[in-house]
Parts: structure tokens; C-alpha cells; sequence
């Protein structure tokens, strides 16, 4: 049943749908991001605060994390980072929600934080994605005049197809119909139809928020995914014989022995800062990369099946097994962070260098997490969130291809760097406009100089000629590095 609360929600729903594809659907995010998420989130806890949900000190903090990658938004000028900022937001958002109503399988950070994030993605909103549409005309099924506006409005939709179809026909039969529609196209302007588009758009967009946070509030379709079903369907995967997983076990860590025994002399060359014959700097960091990502997603996989699948017989061999692999795979993530150090002093840092090493990092994280896990428990999930949170967030904050840009020249300057590629760091964002600058006003050479000037004015070329950009794309770098334009 619904209660005005919740019709009048579902209408505000619907505003935030639309909102969503004007703020949020351009080609460089910006401050419409940041001012759709105060929008949603004010509308929110104004909802839950009314229906008896108050925001509690644990939802404040996920709601504080909401708040600094919202801001992000209207400071930085990053689009890759903004790529996954733009997820990292959502889930968190969604997660938010869950925290805010109580709907978490256990009420902490715990192994059951992946059921919960399938749970409020997925279940929750799908299965109650209908209940906006039960609020509006809950709403206008109040009166008699609501009753004829619903009408009205429901057989507008089912005939707005019609309509087109017809119109277009006319439109190429006559020609004095044709210049009469022309004329009130011109008339009402382009911008009714994008407008038209959006709010269409956002239907589906304010259905999957509204079943969200009114399937949470009212616990509606909400134990569909529940702690028992979760941990009936963990120990139904429990059907591998101990013996069986073990022995898999030792012989993949036999392997990583012998590969350890024959490679020694190639694996920790870095470590010296030595090259292998026959083989340039960029060579040998990229094939440890590669050997990196292989063989650590590999192990993290085996490890997570082999915990999932086996019976429990005897856990002692196991942890031992789990902790052997995981300091294999320590080993060359330590190895392959060391070969990344040696390439970035030869050649300095560029983007893929920089989220390489953050990707390092993390992984060694978890690997450390899992094995200090072998001898002593702990929540481990919970501090591999709040490390991940710490390390993407600090990425996001970090300005770093402002990073990347002075480390470059600063290098240069100093002769330590051989030469500055001018090409890659066109590719960067507005962020590393100043620094181009300061090195533009201070060398001498003119080839150099002409190759600043057209990297600082390469960046903003995003979209083509006919994308005008608005305040929906503006940011902190952006403005500054448009001021730095004009004075050139």
C-alpha cells in the first residue's frame, strides 16, 4: 500500500530520472555530476528521514565516501578516472541505501558484502521496478481529475507512435503540410525534443531507483537473498574432496618452484638494474606486466575456488598451500613492481605506467591480506574495502596527470630524461596544462616550444567542432587551463 509519501516520491523519482540524462549523459562529466548526486542524495534522506529512517553513523561515512567522488567531478578532469569514478559512484550509492534502510545480510562489512551488492543491484530494483508507476497513480487515482489525467496520459503514450508514423507519411505526401511542420519544429525549437528524449530516457532510470530505495524502505521483494540462502548455496559448492584440491594445489606450487629455480636470473634482474641480453627496458617491463596479471589472476582464482569447493578435512594443509602460492605470487608482483620502477627511470611515466603500478599495489594487498588470513582471523573483507577505498579515492585525488606532466619536465630540466614526449603528454588531460605552460614561458627552443603549444591546445579537442560544451562539463582544471589559453 502506498502512502502519499511514496506517490509523491515516486513523482520527485521521475524529476531525478530526468536529471540523470541531462546532468549526466554528456561527453565530459563535470559538475552535473556533482549536482545531480546533492540532488538525489538531499531527496533521499529527506524520503527515509520522513518514512523513520534515520541516517545513523555508519551510513553518514558511506555517505561522506558518495560525497568526496561527487566532488571529484567538479575538480579533476581526468576521463578515465572519471569512467570509473562514475561506477565506483553508483555502487556506492546503491550500497548507501542498503546501510540506510538496514537490508544488509549481516550489519557490517563482512564476506557477504558480494551477495549484498548483487542483492540491492539487481534483485531489489528488478523485482519492484514497477512500484513507481503504482505510486504516481496511487497519486492521481486519488480524484476524479487525476483519474482523467492518467487516462489522458496513458493513451498520449500508446499513441505517440501512431502519431510519428502519420505525421511522417503526410509530411512526404504534401509539401505545404511539410513546410508547416518545419515551421513548428523551428518553432518550439530543438531543445523540446532533446528534452523529450531525456525525460523518456529517464523513465526506466527512475523506476530502477525508486524499486531500489522503496523495495529497501518497505522491505518489498527484499528476502528474495537472505544470510540462509546465501550460506545453503556456499556449502551446496563444498563437494571437492580434500585430498583432491590439495593435491592440485601442490603440484601448481611445484611448478611456480621450478619456474621460480629456472627464471631466477631473469626475474630479480631488477632488482640490480640490470637488462637481459637481447632485450630493450620497455621489452622486459612489458612482458612482466603481462606475467604479472597472468599469473596472480590465476592464483587468486585457484585460491578462491579451492576455498569454495573443498570439504573441509583437513584445513591445516590447506592454509599452508594458500599461504606457498600466495608468497609465489608476492614474489613476482615485488619483482614486476621493481622492473616498473627501473622502465619509468629510463623513460618516465605515462598514464598506463602510473595505473599499472596502482594495479600492483592493490593486488599485493590482497595477497598480503589472504595470507596473514592462513594464521590469524580477522575481518579481512573489511580491510580490504576501506585499503581499496584509501588507494582509489587517494588515485582520484591525486591530480595524476598533473603528476605525470611535472615529473616529466622536472626530469627533462635536470637531464635526467633524455627527452620529454611532448605527443604523450597531449594525451592527458587539462590537469597538465600548467606545467606545459611554465615549460612553454621558460625554453628557448623553438621546435619545442611550437610542440607545447600545440599539446596545450590539443587537450580541450574532445568531441569535435559541434560539441558546445555547458555547465554540466565544467570543472576546476578545465577552467584554469582555459585561462591559461587565453593569455597564450
Amino acid at each position: 500500500m502506498y502512502t502519499r509519501k511514496d506517490s509523491i516520491f515516486a513523482v520527485v523519482m521521475l524529476i531525478c530520472g530526468f536529471l540523470y540524462c541531462n546532468l549526466i549523459f554528456v561527453t565530459n562529466s563535470g559538475f552535473g555530476v556533482t549536482l545531480f548526486t546533492v540532488i538525489f542524495c538531499t531527496v533521499t534522506v529527506v524520503y527515509l528521514t520522513q518514512s523513520g529512517f534515520r541516517q545513523t553513523r555508519g551510513s553518514l561515512a558511506y555517505l561522506g565516501i558518495i560525497a568526496l567522488a561527487a566532488v571529484n567531478f567538479s575538480l579533476n578532469d581526468n576521463n578515465i578516472i572519471k569512467g570509473f569514478l562514475i561506477i565506483f559512484l553508483s555502487v556506492s550509492a546503491v550500497y548507501w541505501i542498503c546501510v540506510s534502510t538496514g537490508r544488509r545480510l549481516e550489519h557490517r562489512i563482512s564476506i557477504y558484502l558480494f551477495a549484498d551488492f548483487f542483492h540491492q543491484l539487481f534483485v531489489v530494483p528488478f523485482w519492484n521496478f514497477a512500484c513507481c508507476f503504482g505510486g504516481i497513480r496511487h497519486l492521481l487515482l486519488k480524484n476524479r481529475s487525476g483519474k482523467g489525467l492518467l487516462s489522458g496520459i496513458i493513451g498520449i503514450f500508446f499513441m505517440l507512435p501512431v502519431l510519428i508514423l502519420v505525421v511522417t507519411l503526410l509530411t512526404d505526401a504534401d509539401a505545404a503540410f511539410e513546410g508547416l511542420v518545419k515551421h513548428f519544429q523551428f518553432s518550439i525549437s530543438e531543445s523540446i525534443f532533446i528534452y523529450l528524449r531525456q525525460l523518456i530516457l529517464g523513465i526506466p532510470i527512475a523506476c530502477y531507483l525508486y524499486g531500489l530505495i522503496y523495495g529497501d524502505l518497505h522491505g518489498k521483494n527484499t528476502d528474495l537473498v537472505t544470510l540462509d540462502l546465501v550460506d545453503r548455496k556456499a556449502a551446496a559448492l563444498k563437494f571437492a574432496p580434500g585430498v583432491t584440491v590439495y593435491s592440485a594445489l601442490t603440484v601448481l606450487n611445484l611448478v611456480y618452484v621450478i619456474f621460480f629455480l629456472s627464471q631466477l636470473s631473469y626475474l630479480f634482474s631488477a632488482f640490480g638494474n640490470s637488462l637481459p641480453e637481447t632485450m630493450t627496458y620497455a621489452e622486459y617491463a612489458r612482458r612482466g606486466f603481462f606475467e604479472l596479471c597472468a599469473v596472480s589472476g590465476i592464483n587468486l582464482a585457484v585460491i578462491v575456488i579451492a576455498h569454495a569447493i573443498t570439504k573441509r578435512e583437513r584445513e591445516r594443509i590447506m592454509r599452508i598451500e594458500t599461504v606457498v602460492l600466495c608468497l609465489f605470487t608476492m614474489m613476482l608482483i615485488v619483482t614486476a613492481l621493481s622492473k616498473m620502477g627501473m622502465y619509468i627511470s629510463y623513460y618516465g611515466l605515462t598514464q598506463l605506467r602510473v595505473y599499472t603500478t596502482w594495479f600492483m599495489i592493490l593486488l599485493l594487498l590482497v595477497f598480503i591480506i589472504i595470507t596473514i588470513r592462513q594464521f590469524r582471523k580477522f575481518n579481512g573483507m573489511k580491510i580490504a574495502t576501506v585499503g581499496f577505498l584509501i588507494l582509489f579515492l587517494g588515485l582520484c585525488y591525486s591530480n595524476m596527470d598533473g603528476i605525470i606532466a611535472k615529473y616529466n619536465i622536472d626530469r627533462y630540466q635536470e637531464g635526467s630524461l633524455e627527452r620529454i614526449d611532448v605527443g604523450a603528454m597531449s594525451q592527458l588531460s587539462d590537469a597538465a596544462v600548467p606545467y606545459l605552460y611554465e615549460l612553454y614561458q621558460k625554453t628557448d627552443d623553438k621546435s619545442l616550444k611550437t610542440e607545447l603549444r600545440a599539446a596545450i591546445f590539443e587537450i580541450p579537442v574532445r568531441s569535435g567542432p559541434s560539441y558546445q560544451e555547458t555547465f554540466r562539463d565544467w570543472n576546476l582544471q578545465k577552467m584554469k587551463a582555459d585561462q591559461i589559453r587565453k593569455r597564450i
